[in-house]
C-alpha cells in the first residue's frame, strides 16, 4: 500500500504547481502528504563559531517558513487532503532524503523549473542530489510555459518498457498506484525502427523491410500482452500500447493524448552525472513539460551498466 507522499517546497509558486497533482494522487491513494520546507544553511556554517551571529536570521526564516506552510496546509485541508508539514534547517537535498527515510514515505514529489528546464534545476542542484542519494521513488513534474499548472487529476499509470528486467522493476509500484487509484495501468512498448537507407556491408539491403517492421511489431505486441495477462490475474485493469517511433516522443505523445497520465519509469541507477543516472529517455520525458514522471531506482543487483538503454 502506498500511503505517504513527501513534497518539497521552497516558497515559490513554481514549487507549489505540483500540489494539485499530488493532491489528486493522495485522494486516490488515501495517502497522507507531508510538506517540507528547508531553510538553506550549509552544515559547515552551522558548526562554525560564527553561526551564533547568523542564528537570529535563521530563526526568523524558520518562523516565516512555518507561516507559509500553515497557509499551504490550510488549502490542502480544505480540499480534504490529509496533510502535515515540517520545517528543517540545512542542505535541502540532504533534509529531503533524510525526511523521506525517517517518515518512511512512498515517494518524493518535486516540481522542476518550467522556463529554465530540467537541465538547469536538476543538474547540480536539489533534484539531482536527491536523485543520486535516495532510494525513494521521485516524482518529477515540470509545468510548461503554456500550462502554468500541472493536471489536477490522475487518469492512468503509464509504464514504458523496453524488454529489459530493469524496466520491469517499476511494475510493483505502478500496479499499486493503478489498483489503489482504481485507474488503468498501461504497458507501453515503443517500437523503435532503425533506418536501412545506408549502405550496409553485411548485406541487410536484401532484407524485406516491411517484413522486418512487422516482426518488430509482433514481438512488441507479444511482449506487452504476456505481461498484461500476468498483471490482470491480480485484478488490475491493464491496457497495452505499442506505437512506432522515437521512445521519448511516443511516451510524451501518449501522455498528452490521455491527460492526467502518470509515467512511471526506471532509472539507470548508476553513479555519475545526473544525465546518466536519469537516462536519456526519462530525461526528455520530464523536460517536455506537464508530463509528471515517477522515476524509480532499481534494486542494486539490477543496476549494472547497459541493462536498460532506454530509460
Amino acid at each position: 500500500m502506498l500511503k505517504h507522499i513527501l513534497v518539497g517546497l521552497d516558497g515559490s509558486p513554481l514549487a507549489e504547481s505540483i500540489l494539485a497533482y499530488v493532491g489528486a494522487l493522495a485522494k486516490g491513494l488515501d495517502a497522507q502528504v507531508t510538506l517540507l520546507h528547508v531553510v538553506p544553511v550549509s552544515p559547515s556554517l552551522r558548526s562554525g563559531d560564527s553561526y551564533r551571529f547568523l542564528a537570529p536570521l535563521v530563526q526568523q526564516e524558520e518562523t516565516q517558513a512555518y507561516g507559509y506552510l500553515r497557509r499551504v496546509t490550510q488549502r490542502l485541508v480544505e480540499a480534504e487532503i490529509k496533510v502535515q508539514s515540517r520545517v528543517m534547517v540545512g542542505d535541502a537535498a540532504t533534509e529531503i532524503v533524510h525526511t523521506a527515510q525517517h517518515e518512511e514515505v512512498d515517494f518524493i514529489a518535486l516540481a522542476t523549473h518550467g522556463r529554465s528546464g530540467l537541465r538547469r534545476w536538476v543538474y547540480g542542484s536539489v533534484a539531482e542530489k536527491v536523485l543520486h542519494t535516495t532510494r525513494t521513488p521521485l516524482l518529477l513534474a515540470r509545468p510548461s510555459e503554456e500550462h502554468a499548472q500541472l493536471p489536477s487529476h490522475v487518469t492512468r499509470i503509464v509504464v514504458p518498457l523496453d524488454g529489459s528486467p530493469l524496466a520491469e522493476t517499476v511494475l510493483p509500484i505502478a500496479e499499486a498506484l493503478a489498483a489503489q487509484c482504481k485507474i488503468p495501468l498501461v504497458l507501453l512498448r515503443v517500437v523503435e525502427i532503425v533506418s536501412f537507407t545506408f549502405v550496409d556491408p553485411m548485406g541487410m539491403a536484401g532484407v524485406n523491410y516491411q517484413a522486418l517492421v512487422e516482426s518488430f511489431q509482433e514481438t512488441a505486441d507479444s511482449y506487452v500482452n504476456e505481461l498484461a495477462a500476468k498483471v490482470r490475474e491480480k485484478g488490475t485493469t491493464v491496457e497495452t500500447a505499442t506505437p512506432m517511433g522515437l521512445p521519448a516522443d511516443k511516451i510524451v505523445g501518449y501522455a498528452h493524448e490521455y491527460p492526467g497520465s502518470l509515467v512511471v519509469m526506471a532509472t539507470h541507477g548508476r553513479s555519475g552525472v545526473a544525465e546518466v543516472v536519469l537516462g536519456s529517455v526519462a530525461r526528455r520525458v520530464v523536460q517536455h513539460g506537464d508530463t509528471p514522471t515517477l522515476v524509480v531506482r532499481p534494486p542494486v543487483t539490477l543496476g549494472a551498466p547497459g541493462v536498460l538503454a532506454q530509460s
